[in-house]
């Protein structure tokens, strides 16, 4: 109730800070105008499209068509550096470069601007800019996945192997700066879709259906708290092409690799209609070793090998389909849905042998065999309005998602003893039956202010998470099977939560302030059914999530940003479920229901600049987290040498530190490169009462991809990336590295091939040795293999009326200047400098997460 109290308090002074800021008069800013004439007459050239884009971020910030004279005035420019473009049919485009609004200048008149025809040209020059593959600036990163050759015809997981800063390890987790504590949101927003087995889920969605992925290491109040090293944001594809458009894919490729596409959309003034349908199915080959040595009391040695390998089979179906609706100009009311279906197969046997002295004493032989079906369901209704004010707007949001997840193991183990020797049979099966169901209502609203602006926004989320894990033990009397209590249980998690946030932004010239805060309150109840006996948990904790933003303009290409913000970590349901998971007789695995919420403090310095053919970012950042989360290995009994238990505790509190560069480099037409190096130092706190010494280390990983093109339709990609050793909580993970390659040929316009190889020198694989506590005086040395090289090949083909452009709805929608196609799609050639048609097509938009 308390909170509550604190919550209304907040928001009524949300509101009061709203009614007192409209009071303020926005800034006029400052004026660029001119005008277009034929450089051969005078000729004024009346409907020419003129568009102004912030140079610091390739932002556009207006466009507008000329009048019946030619002229043109752009108006309320914020101080800063602009490109100027001018387009016209059958002209060449002019650009004009570092065009300059200060407060000593506001008034920029570029007289008569002279364009000049495009004389060869016999019918209408198309111009295809392809899209920069990346997008740097100080608060979030956006990367154009469209680019990546080495990922086509593969999944969501491939293309998060190929952003910057971002990691996947050997089962599918991904991780951001080398913490694995991110949040994942699609379009925006937390789904169903993304509180499932997310590593399934990334599988199933196939590279092709994803626009751009956003990586944003140090959000501010106005974004979820949750993820302590920051958000990720998977953007879907969205029809941003006037008239109807379509297209289609087919791949195939070895180890049983099929996929399939297909798109239609038709775009009116009024109406957006589109969908997507894709296919994806493939198998993984895996395979993995442990060698375990115990040291034991009276000075003997006892050893266990165990060998392991697995065939992984996967077909997912992605379905996506959407409405937008433009009530006014300024209107416009979403309707999306997005149906995944998943299936997953895995055939995993392996051997251990447990030896003492050199004397085998145990043998088991494993068979493992499970299936699982999952099935998605995620329904977003979106509302947008736009106010006469330039940037004042309202949005919200309600959504709906849920997902059933069933999975069926058979896990079938023979045991042989020696002296006296003995053999035993064990045969389990173990049916999981899962589903969860989310809601989410938020609303945002942005009101410009003079030399700055104003946030605020409400978020309400539900969810409700059931896992019914059901066992059956075959009685080798009886050759039934007979249910397991002490194995089986029923667990229940429901997670309700509710957050107000305000921010505040001013600027002072080149030196800008933004202050934010964000308050959540978080009710957290588990229930767990085990052996008949009912066992509840329950967590409530109100926090305050403030964020601070330092931001100084250098230079118009130069920004130096220091900022702050508090982040949390929940513990998942199986990081809370107390249920013992025994499929691995000799290391049994344990959740923790009295598990702490991680309680994360972010440092980032970040600094950017922009050169002709360089753009460079680079930050130094730092990390606390007090109550961190690690997985902790200990005898599952006192004494016990053979079996061991993996259960989450909390340690007192770890850090992390580092540098990150990323650099864009394009010295011309014909290369590009992207180079990302992450340099880290960890340091994890020990605790004494779970026997874990204080663990600490430097490491590093990078990654280069080069974008190669020798001809007009020909492009090549080659991407390498290192993972050098690095300190886990009990030891140490082992350096990974692999090299991909892709490449594309345009048969035409409309029809591209593409191949790629992953893992070209099948070198991905993830090592670790670890030195178990005192109390069992071991050291264990483990290899694992997720998936071995692939290769795929690709055949796309667009259709339908691809060519017309989308006329901008309003000045006040912004874009980046890569994602305009003046009068068609990206088909892999080079910027050609001819006449386009009068208008752009406005890029797609996502929710970044805000609320």
């Amino acid at each position: 109730m308390k909170s509550t109290l604190r919550k209304l308090v907040f928001f009524t002074l949300i509101l009061f800070s709203f009614s007192a800021a409209r009071a303020q008069q926005p800034a006029t800013g400052g004026t660029i105008s001119g005008k277009l004439v034929d450089a051969a007459n005078g000729q004024p050239l009346e409907l020419a499209t003129v568009a102004l884009v912030r140079k610091a971020d390739n932002k556009q910030i207006q466009s507008l068509q000329t009048d019946l004279n030619g002229a043109f005035s752009l108006t309320g420019v914020p101080n800063g550096l602009y490109i100027l473009r001018a387009t016209y049919v059958s002209y060449l485009s002019f650009l004009k470069d570092s065009i300059a609004i200060t407060p000593a200048k506001k008034v920029v008149n570029l007289g008569n601007i002279k364009l000049h025809q495009n004389k060869g040209m016999l019918k209408e020059v198309v111009v295809s800019a392809q899209k920069s593959q990346i997008q740097l600036g100080i608060d979030k990163k956006s990367f154009n996945v469209e680019q990546s050759l080495v990922s086509q015809g593969g999944s969501a997981t491939d293309l998060l192997t190929n952003v910057p800063s971002v990691q996947v390890d050997v089962d599918g987790n991904v991780s951001l700066r080398g913490s694995t504590n991110v949040k994942i949101l699609i379009n925006g927003k937390p789904s169903a879709l993304t509180g499932g087995d997310i590593t399934d889920i990334l599988q199933s969605i196939p590279a092709s259906a994803i626009e751009t992925i956003e990586v944003i290491t140090n959000p501010s109040s106005k974004y979820d708290s949750e993820g302590d090293s920051g958000i990720i944001n998977i953007v879907l594809k969205k029809n941003v092409q006037k008239g109807f458009t379509g297209s289609a894919s087919a791949s195939v490729g070895t180890q049983h690799t099929y996929n399939g596409t297909f798109n239609l959309a038709y775009q009116n003034k009024k109406i957006n209609v589109y969908t997507n349908y894709s296919y994806r199915q493939g198998d993984r080959v895996g395979n993995g070793s442990v060698d375990k040595t115990t040291f034991l009391p009276n000075g003997g040695i006892q050893t266990q090998d165990q060998t392991a390998n697995q065939s992984f089979n996967f077909k997912g179906q992605n379905i996506r389909s959407g409405i937008d609706f433009s009530i006014t100009p300024k209107t416009t009311i979403t309707f999306t849905n997005n149906i995944n279906i998943r299936d997953r197969y895995r055939d995993q046997y392996g051997n251990t042998d447990i030896a003492r002295n050199d004397t085998t004493l145990q043998s088991i032989a494993q068979n493992n065999m499970s299936n699982g079906h999952g099935t998605n369901l995620d329904f977003t209704l979106d509302f947008d309005h736009k106010y006469k004010k330039k940037g004042e707007e309202l949005t919200a949001t309600l959504g709906y998602s849920s997902d059933k997840n069933n999975n069926f193991d058979n896990l079938n183990s023979a045991y042989s003893y020696f002296n006296p020797d003995s053999t035993f049979n064990s045969v389990q099966h173990n049916t999981t039956i899962g589903w969860q169901h989310n809601y989410i209502a938020q609303a945002d609203y942005t009101l410009p202010l003079r030399n700055g602006k104003l946030e605020a926004g409400f978020r309400g989320t539900i969810n409700n998470n059931n896992t019914n894990y059901i066992s059956d033990t075959l009685n080798n009397v009886t050759g039934n099977y007979d249910y397991d209590p002490i194995l089986s249980n029923d667990f229940l998690y429901k997670e309700n939560i509710e957050a107000i946030y305000t921010n505040y932004q001013h600027d002072f010239g080149k030196f800008s302030v933004q202050a934010g805060l964000r308050l959540e309150d978080a009710n957290i109840n588990t229930q767990l059914i085990d052996t008949g006996v009912t066992t509840n948990h329950k967590q409530d904790y109100f926090r305050v999530y403030p964020s601070l933003f330092l931001t100084d303009k250098i230079t118009e290409n130069q920004t130096l940003q220091l900022s702050y913000s508090r982040r949390v970590t929940r513990p998942n349901n199986r990081q809370l479920s107390p249920f013992i998971d025994e499929s691995n007789r000799l290391n049994y695995q344990q959740g923790n229901p009295y598990l702490l919420p991680e309680d994360t403090h972010s440092f980032e310095l970040s600094y950017i600049n922009y050169w002709k053919t360089v753009t460079l970012t680079s930050a130094l950042y730092y990390r606390l987290t007090l109550d961190n989360i690690q997985q902790i290995t200990t005898p599952l009994t006192p004494g016990n040498l053979d079996t061991t238990l993996t259960q989450y505790q909390n340690v007192k509190s770890a850090s992390n530190a580092g540098y990150e560069l990323i650099a864009k480099i394009s010295p011309s037409q014909l290369l590009d490169l992207t180079v990302n190096l992450n340099i880290y130092y960890k340091y994890i706190v020990g605790d004494p009462a779970l026997s874990i010494a204080t663990t600490s280390g430097y490491s590093w990983n990078g990654n280069i991809t080069a974008n190669v093109k020798p001809l007009k339709r020909l492009g090549i990609q080659i991407r390498a990336d290192y993972q050098a050793p690095q300190v886990i909580p009990q030891g140490t993970m082992k350096a990974i590295y692999g090299v991909d390659g892709g490449v594309r040929y345009d048969l035409t316009k409309k029809l591209n091939l593409s191949a790629n190889v992953r893992d070209i020198f099948n070198t991905r694989k993830y090592v670790s040795d670890i030195n178990f506590n005192p109390e069992i005086n071991a050291i264990q040395v483990s290899d694992r293999r997720f998936n071995t090289r692939t290769g795929v090949l690709t055949l796309a083909y667009r259709f339908g009326n691809n060519g017309i452009p989308q006329k901008r709805k309003n000045k006040d929608q912004q874009q980046p200047l890569d994602q305009q196609q003046d009068t068609a799609p990206d088909d892999g050639s080079s910027l050609n400098q001819g006449g386009t048609q009068p208008g752009g097509t406005p890029g797609s938009k996502s929710g970044g997460g805000k609320g």
